[in-house]
């Protein structure tokens, strides 16, 4: 299980979670007790955002190449269960 925060700025693409939540794809969480600097909210102190830096820096990485295939296959198969 992966869980991931996003903001939906189109009615369009609500309505395919919603889908994708009937056929119990996905689950929806109302509300998410998340802290995370790339999110709006409260700004961080300096200490906390080095400690972000860091692991963000020691985190294992894509290259661009790598991203863009798993996303299109990514695409695909939410296409396929949106249909």
């Amino acid at each position: 299980m992966r869980t991931l925060t996003v903001q939906i700025t189109n009615n369009s693409a609500l309505k395919a979670l919603h889908a994708l939540e009937e056929k119990n794809y996905i689950k929806i969480v109302k509300s998410s007790a998340l802290a995370s600097p790339s999110l709006p909210g409260k700004a961080m102190d300096l200490p906390a955002f080095e400690a972000w830096i860091s692991d963000a820096e020691n985190a294992p990485s894509l290259s661009l190449k790598e991203a863009k295939s798993k996303w299109a296959s990514k695409k695909k198969q939410l296409q396929k269960i949106t249909k």
